[in-house]
């Protein structure tokens, strides 16, 4: 697929088809994403990847705490809507509000979302990100390209995709089931398969105008 059309196809999957995805599919993706720069080639980034019976214990894990009102405990510290910069919080409010009318009415939108985010989209393969404990702020930046050279990948081989902090909020589950190190934080959680021909998965998110954005001096 060229290079455009690849970037211009991939978008957020909200709900994913039961269909598994190919183990030395996922290897090709992974392999591919390999190829991302990192500072003075450090490449801080482990994959752990969960499906089938891992996947599943995760899921019940992850609603059982949320069932019992236990708070999450992500790696890597988040902050309310409203102590984003203005045009940040602008732009996702937009989102929000274009995602609603994107459904018959706020109840319908609403409780799709919410049942897409509970049941972490249907996924059927959620590859989990990792960086060293002892690893400076930069190393954010790298799991952060090699994440996105992941997505485009997955685009490319005609794969769905989502990048989730939903899927690494409680990291304590994520260590005792996946077995990983201590020494690991978990970044971001990105979920593949194949895309489910529902509405939810028919929206498409705008992008700031360029001239917003791009500042010539």
């Amino acid at each position: 697929m060229q290079f455009e059309k690849v970037v211009r196809k991939r978008r957020s999957v909200r709900k994913f088809a039961d269909r598994p995805v190919d183990t030395d599919l996922i290897k090709e993706v992974v392999m591919f994403a390999q190829r991302s720069p990192s500072w003075v080639n450090s490449q801080p980034w482990q994959v752990y990847c969960a499906s089938g019976n891992s996947l599943a214990e995760i899921k019940r894990r992850y609603q059982q705490n949320d069932d019992q009102g236990v708070p999450t405990n992500p790696d890597l510290a988040v902050m309310s809507r409203e102590q984003w910069a203005p045009q940040e919080q602008a732009n996702m409010k937009q989102w929000g509000h274009q995602i609603v009318h994107h459904f018959p009415d706020f109840a319908t939108a609403h409780a799709t979302m919410t049942n897409a985010s509970q049941s972490l989209y249907n996924s059927p393969v959620i590859l989990f990100i990792t960086i060293p404990k002892d690893s400076p702020d930069w190393s954010i930046f790298d799991a952060g390209a090699f994440t996105q050279t992941l997505l485009l990948t997955a685009t490319n081989r005609g794969l769905g995709s989502i990048v989730t902090y939903n899927s690494v909020r409680y990291p304590a589950v994520l260590h005792q089931v996946l077995t990983v190190p201590n020494d690991q934080r978990f970044i971001v959680g990105v979920s593949l398969g194949y895309v489910a021909d529902e509405p939810i998965n028919h929206f498409r998110s705008d992008r700031v105008a360029l001239n917003k954005l791009l500042h010539f001096r």
